[in-house]
């Protein structure tokens, strides 16, 4: 109590006197009650913060087991704000933090704190320190984060995850720089089940390119076919030219037989597809590459999204659109409500020229045409009801030799092809002609529909 009392002194000559006392007493007594009064203190500003703070962090559990776990159990109850703020306040101090961390008891109260410390901070020295003592988390969803933040996938694999609830848990405590470096291990792993796991625990949270990418690495052509689900179309092209370039196929007898199918139809595409247009002139770029190569990154992507700048909004509204990553209210909204580049953007992607238009002050002159466009922008599995109204606006064409006719048939039937994969065992067909069902469909308009 004595200590308590003198620990802010501040009678006049004898206060440094009677507070260096009561802080020795303090630490002398090794009880919890002291070392809690000692780390307060260093919160409410003590005249001897600095010095008082330094000794606490050279605590060590193996000769002050009391003292310590009560300090550390203290910063930890305020996720170690005060800590943290010295730290970022004195670069001095951190040897002294790392050599505080790998004195921690090799046990789930000291690994707890030392992850704890390591997500709050993100440091590679801790990362090191971690590794290089072998340690692992208390709690598995923590100590998958940590490996595939590090880049080591076997903390995660060797683990039971059926559920994947372990993956979706570490994505969830991860921040947006650590997501990012998640992602890349995912991408380079070529690990199927760890793809899987990603795709499945993070939904809607991550680039679905990203998954493609990591399942063509892996080469589970299987796995590849069915997460063409819910991608646009362009986005199921790019995986089909994959297959026609590399050979690969996937095992299930089906699900070859549908990317058979699909290649020989995009050979057939490929013979149709218009010259392409010739290169930039000498000292400019083409604005659409620098688009796509500028934003190959998820971070420098949503950043440009919500730019000030409508150039960039553009780029990045370009880049995001063939990715099936901006629903189609927001895409409706902007090119109505949008800056001129921005609808410049959509309507090069999506639209022809309307009477509407006529309005703006600049437009394409090459823009896609309406039909090709509303195929390409179609989400598999789609309808067969858009299907139907697809195939009502194919243009007829000038004849057998007509080429953008018999490309807009090509692409409706590859379309149709993938929807037939995507919706086999989804359809019913009774020979009723009285259904009551609000979502039946008569076969009969249905063209080009095989039962």
């Amino acid at each position: 109590m004595q200590a308590e009392k003198h620990l802010f002194a501040t009678t006049p000559l004898l206060g440094s006197i009677l507070r260096k006392r009561a802080v020795e007493r303090l630490f002398s007594s090794n009880s919890r009650e002291a070392a809690v009064k000692l780390a307060g203190a260093v919160e409410e500003g003590h005249p001897e913060a600095d010095a008082i703070f330094h000794r606490l962090l050279l605590l060590r559990h193996s000769s002050q087991p009391v003292m310590h776990s009560a300090v550390w159990n203290y910063w930890k109850a305020s996720r170690f704000e005060e800590l943290l703020k010295r730290m970022h306040a004195s670069a001095t101090l951190q040897p002294d933090l790392l050599q505080a961390l790998e004195a921690m008891p090799e046990n789930d109260w000291g690994n707890g704190l030392l992850f704890m410390l390591w997500t709050l901070l993100d440091r590679d020295d801790i990362a090191e320190k971690i590794e290089a003592s072998g340690r692992h988390a208390p709690a598995l969803e923590m100590d998958a984060l940590f490996g595939l933040v590090r880049g080591n996938p076997g903390r995660y694999l060797d683990l039971e995850d059926p559920d994947y609830s372990i993956f979706e848990k570490a994505w969830l405590a991860a921040s947006g720089a650590q997501r990012q470096r998640i992602s890349t291990t995912v991408l380079k792993s070529q690990d199927p089940r760890l793809v899987a796991a990603y795709d499945h625990a993070v939904k809607e949270g991550h680039d679905p390119q990203l998954v493609i990418e990591a399942l063509k690495l892996c080469a589970d052509h299987d796995a590849l076919l069915d997460r063409l689900h819910g991608l646009p179309f362009t986005s199921a092209l790019e995986v089909v030219a994959f297959w026609e370039e590399s050979g690969g196929r996937p095992k299930s007898p089906s699900k070859k037989a549908v990317v058979e199918q699909s290649v020989a139809l995009y050979r057939e595409l490929a013979e149709l597809l218009p010259q392409s247009r010739s290169s930039a002139t000498p000292g400019t770029r083409d604005i659409f590459s620098f688009w796509t190569q500028r934003h190959r990154s998820d971070e420098l992507l949503q950043q440009d999204l919500s730019s000030p700048d409508p150039f960039r909004r553009a780029g990045a509204l370009f880049s995001a659109a063939q990715r099936g990553l901006v629903p189609r209210n927001r895409m409706q909204e902007i090119s109505l409500n949008g800056t001129w580049p921005e609808k410049l953007a959509l309507q090069y992607l999506f639209t022809v020229p309307d009477a509407s238009s006529r309005q703006e002050h600049v437009c394409w002159l090459q823009p896609q045409e309406n039909i090709v466009a509303a195929i390409l922008t179609t989400r598999l599995p789609g309808s067969l009801e858009e299907s139907s109204l697809l195939d009502e606006r194919v243009y007829a064409g000038a004849g057998a030799a007509d080429q953008s006719a018999e490309l807009q048939r090509k692409l409706l039937q590859l379309l149709r092809l993938l929807q037939g994969y995507f919706l086999r065992g989804l359809i019913t067909v009774d020979s009723n002609d009285d259904a009551t069902e609000k979502n039946a469909v008569e076969t009969e308009e249905l063209m080009g529909v095989e039962w």
